[in-house]
């Protein structure tokens, strides 16, 4: 439940109605100032809510039945743009962060930041973190590689995108990179989300690979419920009986999130197909589906990779440039259809 206060609502009035309201032991509230609008997320059964009366209460909007309230379009809460680096995603251009899923080789992707800055691409990707399908697979280089991370940023030029797995490196990763990025697998850990909630930086959240589109637009409402209103929605597929590509492309589920959130959408044709080959066909495609921007795997050197999965689907960095040009053009068209407003 969101309870609605006068946006000129003081922090000893919020403490105090929070107290009022939160009366049963399984019931918490507490307070959220967003887009000058100022609420209590109250956590908790509605039926065991305290409804107190209050002049300063403007409206009680029950959760219930949807579970998120906050990413809802209709509610008007969520800006159309996500700030990242000097630029931003969502409502203009399409957007691109390319580059090797985890930082491996401090030189090689220094180089790969100076490549796809050229390409046009607007933000790198590169983690020290990785939840692997595997226990003996490189799990990246972790918190003691954060040195190594502020040196890519600093020599790369663009602002850097890393994944964080556990909510006690989110304050220390924040202080590096300019975006946050959760795994697929990590998309429920609601002790990580709500950590994020207030790191500061942008949230790039990939949808679970088994998540429906609500359970999704969920978690994004958690994320955004404890006081960070910056996610960017990433797909990049979901589990099906057929394994002709790594996963089943949803271009459907694109099309649902941009109905029901403003919230940016973007899609990983990487992880998704897990084959170059099949990225530029998948980019192209999400592109129709009017996503708000892609993220690539690629790298100038594939061989010199730890993990040979990886390689196998990073897109050719010297024809990323073409490729962006082809998709921008094809949102284009699409969008003057309006097929999928």
């Amino acid at each position: 439940m969101l309870v609605e206060l006068a946006p000129h609502s003081s922090d000893a009035e919020l403490a105090s109605l929070a107290g009022r309201i939160a009366r049963h032991e399984d019931v918490t509230a507490w307070p959220l100032r967003l887009a000058g609008r100022c609420f209590l997320v109250v956590a908790g059964d509605e039926r065991l809510v305290h409804r107190v009366a209050s002049a300063a209460i403007r409206a009680w909007h029950s959760t219930a039945e949807r579970g998120y309230w906050l990413v809802d379009r209709a509610n008007a809460v969520l800006p159309r743009r996500v700030p990242l680096g000097t630029g931003h995603v969502g409502g203009g251009d399409l957007w691109c962060g390319a580059g090797p899923c985890a930082l491996e080789s401090v030189s090689d992707t220094v180089q790969t930041a100076a490549m796809v800055r050229r390409a046009g691409a607007d933000a790198l990707r590169a983690s020290l973190f990785k939840v692997r399908s595997g226990p003996y697979h490189f799990p990246g280089k972790g918190s003691g590689g954060l040195s190594a991370l502020a040196e890519v940023r600093a020599e790369g030029g663009l602002p850097v995108i890393t994944e964080v797995i556990d909510p006690r490196d989110v304050g220390p990763v924040a202080q590096v990179a300019d975006c946050l990025q959760v795994d697929p697998r990590n998309m429920t850990n609601r002790a990580l989300l709500a950590e994020l909630g207030g790191s500061g930086r942008p949230v790039l959240l990939m949808r679970g690979v088994r998540a429906t589109v609500a359970e999704w637009l969920k978690a994004a409402e958690y994320v955004v419920s404890h006081g960070n209103p910056h996610v960017i929605m990433c797909a990049r597929g979901v589990v099906s009986f057929d394994r002709s590509l790594a996963y089943q492309l949803d271009y459907g589920a694109v099309a649902a999130v941009r109905r029901h959130t403003d919230l940016p959408v973007i899609f990983d044709p990487s992880h998704s197909t897990g084959s170059a080959a099949a990225v530029a066909p998948a980019a192209l495609a999400a592109a129709v589906f009017g996503v708000d921007g892609l993220l690539i795997e690629t790298h100038p050197a594939p061989e010199r990779m730890y993990r040979p999965g990886d390689a196998a689907q990073m897109y050719p960095v010297d024809r990323l440039a073409a490729l962006l040009a082809a998709c921008r053009h094809a949102r284009d068209l699409a969008a003057g259809l309006d097929a999928f407003a």
